[in-house]
C-alpha cells in the first residue's frame, strides 16, 4: 500500500506506486466525494473497449452509471496523454463509471462497497448491451454463446463451428523438470517424461521439443475455451487489441497447424501459438508467466470476438505494442 499526493502524485517510502496512479487522482481531483477507486480489466467492459464505440446506453436499472457509459481515446498506459483524454472524459460523465479505450475501465465511488457495485453494474450493462445487439443483428430471439461466435466471426448464426468444436479435448499443461518434464493431463494424471523414454503420445513429443528447443520455456499452458478454440478454428491473423495481452504476449498471436516443427518456429516470434482447431498454447518462465499469458488470450479472443459485432475490429498500432512488452518484460514484470 503506497500513500500518493492527490495533488501532484508524489508518494512516501520505497515503493513506487502504480504508473496509472495518475488517473485514480484525476478522479479524485474531480470528485470530492469519491473516496475509492477501482481500475479493472474486466471482460465485458474490455469487449466495449475493443470496439470502435465512443458510449454505451445505459438502462435504468443502474442509476450509478447515468444515461451513458463514455469510452476516453486510447494512449499509451502511464502516459500523460492517457491523464488528459481520461481527465476529459471523467469531466464529461454523468456516471461513476468510464471506459478506456483498448485498455479496460475505471469506477469509483463513496467507498469500497460502493465502488465495487458500480464494477459489477458495469459489467451487466456491458453484457446486456452486447447481447441486445448480438439479438437484433441476427434476428434470434435467445441468446445462445456458440451461435454468438458463429455469428460474430463469420457473419451468420450457420453451423461453422458446432458446441462440440468449442468444448473439445484440450491439450495437456506441462512444467519443465532437471532432466525432461511432467505432463498434466486433464483428469489429473501426472506423466514423468524424462529424455529416457523411449515411446512417447504425439502430445508429449510436441512438449518435448518445445522445451529442448526453446530454454527460456519451462512451463506450459493450454487454453482450450469456446473462444480461443473459435480463434483456432479461424484463419484470422490474430493482434494486439488490448494493452494487457500487448504488454504480456505482444503485438500479436500465430497460428499454425499442431506440426510440431510449425509450433516451435512460432514460439521464437510469441509465447502464445494458436495452434489450429485445439486453442491456445501458453508458454513462460514460469508458472504464473504463463498462465498470465493465457488469461489475457482468453480475454483478447473475447473481446475481438464481441467487438467484431460493432463493426471493424481495430488493433493497436504494433509498435506501441512492441514498446508495451518491452516495458513489461524488461521492468514491470521483474519488479516481483
Amino acid at each position: 500500500i503506497v500513500t500518493v499526493n492527490i495533488a501532484d502524485c508524489s508518494y512516501q517510502g520505497s515503493i513506487k506506486p502504480s504508473s496509472e496512479k495518475r488517473i485514480h487522482a484525476a478522479v479524485y481531483r474531480l470528485f470530492p466525494k469519491a473516496y475509492f477507486v477501482i481500475h479493472t480489466h474486466q471482460d465485458q467492459a474490455s469487449i466495449i473497449s475493443a470496439s470502435d464505440l465512443k458510449s454505451i446506453k445505459v438502462r435504468n436499472a443502474y442509476p450509478g452509471l447515468g444515461a451513458e457509459v463514455l469510452v476516453a481515446p486510447y494512449a499509451l498506459p502511464g502516459t500523460g496523454r492517457l491523464t488528459r483524454r481520461v481527465t476529459r472524459t471523467l469531466a464529461q460523465s454523468g456516471g461513476q463509471a468510464i471506459i478506456m479505450k483498448n485498455h479496460g475501465a475505471l469506477c469509483f465511488g463513496k467507498d469500497y462497497d460502493e465502488a465495487f457495485l458500480i464494477a459489477r453494474q458495469l459489467e451487466d450493462a456491458c453484457r446486456e448491451f452486447i447481447v441486445e445487439r448480438y439479438l437484433k443483428l441476427s434476428g434470434r430471439e435467445s441468446f445462445d454463446p456458440v451461435e454468438m461466435i458463429n455469428f460474430a466471426l463469420f457473419g451468420e448464426p450457420g453451423n461453422r463451428l458446432k458446441s462440440d468444436d468449442l468444448y473439445g479435448k484440450p491439450f495437456s499443461n506441462s512444467r519443465r523438470t532437471g532432466r525432461g518434464f511432467i505432463l498434466y493431463e486433464e483428469n489429473g494424471r501426472e506423466t514423468r517424461i524424462t529424455s529416457n523414454n523411449a515411446r512417447l503420445s504425439e502430445e508429449a513429443v510436441l512438449h518435448d521439443t518445445i522445451y529442448k528447443k526453446h530454454k527460456n520455456i519451462n512451463h506450459i499452458v493450454f487454453v482450450s475455451t469456446p473462444e480461443t478454440l473459435a480463434i483456432s478454428c479461424s484463419d484470422i491473423n490474430f493482434r494486439a487489441l488490448l494493452d494487457d495481452f500487448a504488454q504480456i504476449v505482444g503485438p500479436y498471436a500465430p497460428t499454425v497447424d499442431s506440426d510440431q516443427d510449425r509450433v516451435v518456429s512460432a514460439l521464437k516470434k510469441s509465447p502464445v501459438v494458436f495452434i489450429r482447431g485445439r486453442g491456445a498454447l501458453c508458454s513462460g518462465v514460469d508458472h504464473d508467466e504463463a498462465t498470465a499469458a493465457g488469461m489475457v488470450t482468453q480475454k483478447a479472443c473475447q473481446a475481438y470476438i464481441g467487438a467484431r459485432l460493432f463493426g471493424k475490429v481495430r488493433p493497436i498500432n504494433p509498435l506501441e505494442c512492441r514498446l508495451m512488452n518491452f516495458v513489461y518484460q524488461k521492468s514491470y514484470s521483474r519488479k516481483k
